[in-house]
């Protein structure tokens, strides 16, 4: 059968800074790395477009990415020892992360030691001078005011005396809670990680934490689901609990079932599609997220790119191969708003300026000018710079 061509963005589930990894093609980026080892994921226009296809308004595109993501915290009352991840690597469930420094806890262990002997000093030395002054009153036989003061003194003594071995048994019990609390801290010195996924960012200097406080960020990969977005014109067209057909983009003959799950009006994001300089709002569209639960992910990988076939349609289609045409959310666009996209040049990232035609509202679509159809372009993200380097290959599979 003819492929056909979304109507609906794709929004790239590229959580890492330089995109989403997998097996195919991780970006390889270390903590700490520069952006020369980054890989940038491109695809030729072609592709994107699908060249001979054409267009229907119940085909949308989605991307298969992971059910959850798991945010790892970090002390920041303790001192990071080793990372023992990198951007891009799977994990398990138990695999180690991180872990921190434990020399300034064994240290303070062994004074915490020291405290509690000189406690026990103190105790032993307070209990001698209580059965001294025990036996001085002992000695006391006459009943005279002076000597019932001078029993009263000597048992006030005593009486003040037991008050600080009682506080000072108190001060050894909160030292041992101390110790225990530091032995405990060292035991789990070694963070691991609660879930089985792919390490998609790590805080540092050059990649600071999110706004959560998050240290390690894993995109659980125990389950899977397709993520689409539709913008407010055609939001009709799907619903929750309807089934669809998920097809792969480069294989026509791959199938696989789910269902509409949500659709998260919620989440939207306005897109004004003359910010490129015109000052027509005519063009102005407000999308949505939707997600497809899988009855099976069998065959499916990380970051996949699938079309998303709601059902059949009598409307009219659209043919893209007669003409340069490029979906609006791959185009950027400069300070000056400018727009622009990001092509591989020679294995590395670029940017290259297009002049934008006609605007095909329900496609999503520009005619455009500037590129062919062999250039191969990448997911605009905000922190791509020029000279990264760039990946390509079969899309997905």
């Amino acid at each position: 059968m003819k492929k056909k061509i979304v109507a609906i963005i794709l929004i790239a589930v590229i959580v890492a800074s330089a995109g989403f990894a997998v097996k195919t093609f991780i970006i390889d980026k270390k903590a700490g790395s520069t952006d020369e080892s980054s890989q940038i994921y491109v695809t030729s226009l072609s592709e994107i477009m699908g060249e001979g296809s054409s267009y229907t308004p119940e085909v949308f595109m989605g991307v298969v990415e992971g059910q959850e993501t798991t945010s790892i915290t970090k002390s920041s009352e303790r001192e990071l020892d080793q990372i023992f991840v990198s951007e891009g690597d799977i994990v398990s469930e138990g695999t180690p992360l991180f872990s921190y420094k434990t020399d300034t806890l064994e240290a303070e262990i062994v004074q915490f030691g020291f405290d509690i002997e000189g406690y026990n000093l103190t105790i032993a030395d307070n209990n001698r001078k209580i059965e001294k002054l025990q036996s001085d009153i002992a000695k006391i036989k006459g009943q005279t005011e002076k000597d019932k003061n001078e029993r009263e003194d000597l048992q006030n003594q005593i009486s003040g005396l037991n008050t600080d071995i009682a506080i000072t048994n108190n001060s050894i019990e909160q030292t041992n809670a101390k110790i225990e609390e530091h032995k405990k801290k060292i035991n789990n010195s070694t963070v691991k990680s609660t879930v089985s996924g792919t390490i998609t960012k790590i805080a540092d200097d050059t990649n600071p934490y999110t706004t959560d406080g998050s240290f390690i960020t894993i995109l659980a990969s125990k389950e899977m689901r397709v993520k689409g977005q539709i913008n407010e014109q055609n939001v009709w067209a799907i619903n929750v609990d309807e089934p669809v057909t998920l097809r792969s983009r480069v294989d026509e003959t791959k199938t696989w079932s789910g269902t509409i799950t949500k659709i998260d009006t919620e989440s939207k994001q306005e897109n004004n599609q003359n910010n490129y300089g015109g000052d027509s709002t005519e063009g102005t569209s407000t999308k949505y997220p939707f997600y497809v639960t899988l009855d099976s992910s069998e065959g499916l990988m990380m970051g996949q790119h699938l079309y998303i076939e709601i059902g059949q349609t009598d409307a009219p289609e659209m043919d893209f191969s007669d003409g340069t045409y490029l979906y609006d959310y791959y185009l950027a666009y400069d300070e000056d708003g400018n727009p622009f996209v990001w092509v591989d040049n020679k294995g590395k990232l670029a940017k290259k300026s297009v002049k934008l035609g006609d605007y095909y509202e329900e496609q999503m679509v520009y005619a455009v000018s500037g590129i062919d159809k062999k250039d191969k372009l990448a997911y605009p993200m905000d922190d791509y710079k020029e000279g990264m380097k760039t990946v390509s290959g079969v899309e997905g599979e």
